[in-house]
């Protein structure tokens, strides 16, 4: 969950929202893409790709966030860099 706490401090800022905010929109963009019963821990580094740039595109367009299209670019190359994390929390 790590990994969740991390994007949601980077999207708050980004955005201008609370870090509580911007996981609970991080979570509810998971949802979207995987289904409620998937779990979190689950997720490999593909599925954190995957998610960010489907639903939690669409949620941050549908919040009229004009930069969306950077916001995305940059959590991804953050997944990226720090997929150790990622791949921790699967242990």
């Amino acid at each position: 969950m790590q990994i969740i706490y991390y994007l949601g401090h980077i999207l708050s800022e980004r955005i201008g929202i609370s870090p509580a905010a911007s996981r609970g929109l991080i979570k509810l963009a998971i949802k979207d893409e995987f289904s409620p019963f998937k779990a979190i821990d689950s997720l490999g580094v593909r599925d954190f790709k995957n998610f960010i740039t489907n639903s939690l595109s669409k949620r941050l367009q549908d919040l009229n966030i004009k930069n969306y299209k950077e916001i995305i670019e940059f959590l991804i190359q953050e997944v990226i860099e720090n997929q150790s994390i990622i791949t921790m929390e699967k242990i």
